[in-house]
């Protein structure tokens, strides 16, 4: 099929802005020319259906605008789907819907049958909503919600609209289980501020990061190549190696939501209840993840998804086939699971098959033990001295082979108190010596916690 190129006349999407952002895209796109066909169409389908709608209206022809009015909704909304799919960074169906509610108050439309109304409500309930307070873009002031700018400017509240609703019982139920996490101010600044781990951050972003920045980028790979976003990542390895954190950081780097399963709340002395519990925290994420992805985090899973033959209770039985359901289904509904745990043996071998990506998180090797420890004593000003002296940290690091991320901050935070007790000096080498003498019993041996089948770790530290 051949596409003419697209003229910046023709009217794609109703705010101007969004239409010739869109049009710049197909034009350079290049690629997937049958799928732009038809979106072209189906646009010019909506256009004209919208064009009758307001002839209709100035008309008065009652009975051709309630015709038209549903034909049209089918087509906007149809068009929004496929372009948020193709575009998703064009966030589409917020700047329509928004120009919509603008056209509502500028025109003082408080009938809530108008078509407008119709329109305007079918795109917002697909936003991502977060109660009464979304904001739609380009319209709300800042800390303004919907409800009151639609009473600012006179105007009733649109009739059976789910942005001013839940998204449904299970949805609203199932934030009950999950804790979103909030990313610290050092966080916020993603893989950056994590020490080492040079070879499992240019895993993920390989793998992970990179699609979920540029989703475009990565459905042209999908189309080429046949490379896809992985619906399930799975990391194990040595504990207080940095898995949590690991995942906590990927999400702050890519500027999506994490979502962390609380596994002390799934669980019930109830019969099936545990079951629901699961579908309904995975349905409160699908219902997060309408326009950006979102990863839904299970630490220790072993708890939850423990080998079904290590177990006789025909409830966890239950619970781990409804999980199995729910991972399956989630990569669909742009909800990316991810796991951690330090006892990958004891997983149930149907929960394995579910990750797509299996990373195996060991110790940090000296290269990382350095960045490490730098990083821990750049964040205190009686310790910037020692992160700038590279003999020092290479002293350390010669030291502390087999300690895990955790002990190290445990090793690092003790030799500070030392300097602070020590009449509130500079924190030395020595601090260090002294504590790691100290530690002994804080080492790992990193192969009890490698598969039965030994596979090649990968990871930061290749042996």
């Amino acid at each position: 099929m051949h596409i003419q190129r697209v003229q910046t006349s023709v009217g794609f999407g109703y705010n101007q802005q969004l239409n010739d952002q869109l049009v710049n895209k197909i034009q350079n796109a290049g690629k997937n020319k049958e799928f732009l066909g038809t979106l072209l169409k189906l646009n010019t389908l909506a256009n004209d259906t919208e064009n009758l709608l307001r002839e209709a209206e100035k008309s008065k022809r009652s009975a051709l605008l309630n015709k038209l009015t549903d034909l049209f909704i089918e087509f906007k909304i149809l068009l929004a789907t496929n372009v948020e799919k193709m575009f998703p960074n064009l966030h589409y169906t917020a700047t329509e819907s928004a120009s919509y509610m603008e056209e509502i108050a500028n025109r003082k439309i408080q009938n809530p049958d108008h078509w407008l109304c119709d329109a305007a409500s079918e795109l917002m309930s697909s936003i991502e909503e977060d109660g009464v307070t979304t904001k739609i873009m380009g319209i709300l002031p800042a800390g303004m919600t919907i409800e009151e700018f639609l009473a600012k400017q006179g105007i009733a509240p649109i009739a059976n609209n789910s942005a001013y609703k839940e998204t449904g019982v299970a949805a609203t139920k199932g934030k009950d289980f999950v804790k979103e996490y909030i990313p610290t101010e050092s966080a916020k600044l993603g893989f950056s501020t994590l020490g080492g781990m040079k070879d499992l951050k240019k895993l993920l972003n390989d793998r992970i990061l990179t699609a979920l920045k540029n989703p475009e980028q990565a459905k042209l790979d999908e189309i080429e190549y046949g490379k896809k976003v992985p619906k399930g990542i799975l990391l194990y390895g040595p504990p207080g190696c940095g898995k949590t954190t690991i995942i906590e950081h990927l999400s702050a780097e890519a500027g999506v939501p994490l979502l962390k399963l609380e596994a002390g709340t799934l669980g019930s002395k109830y019969i099936h209840e545990t079951s629901e519990r699961i579908d309904a925290a995975f349905d409160y994420a699908v219902a997060r993840a309408k326009n950006k992805p979102v990863l839904l985090f299970l630490d220790d899973a072993d708890a939850l998804l423990m080998d079904r033959s290590l177990s006789t209770s025909g409830s966890r039985t239950e619970e781990m086939s409804s999980f199995l359901n729910r991972i399956q289904k989630a990569g669909d509904s742009n909800v990316i699971f991810v796991a951690a745990t330090n006892k990958y043996d004891l997983l149930d071998e149907a929960v394995k098959s579910r990750f797509q990506e299996q990373i195996f998180v060991d110790l940090p090797d000296k290269e990382a033990r350095k960045s490490i420890i730098k990083l821990f004593m750049n964040g205190r000003s009686k310790g910037r001295e020692l992160a700038a002296d590279e003999e020092a940290l290479e002293h350390i690091a010669e030291n502390t082979e087999r300690f895990p991320i955790r002990a190290l901050r445990m090793i690092a935070d003790k030799a500070s108190l030392e300097a602070l007790n020590d009449g509130r000096r500079n924190i030395k080498a020595e601090d260090f010596d002294k504590i790691i003498a100290e530690s002994q019993n804080m080492k790992v041996r990193s192969n009890e916690y490698k598969t039965k089948n030994d596979r090649r770790p990968i990871g930061y530290n290749f042996r």
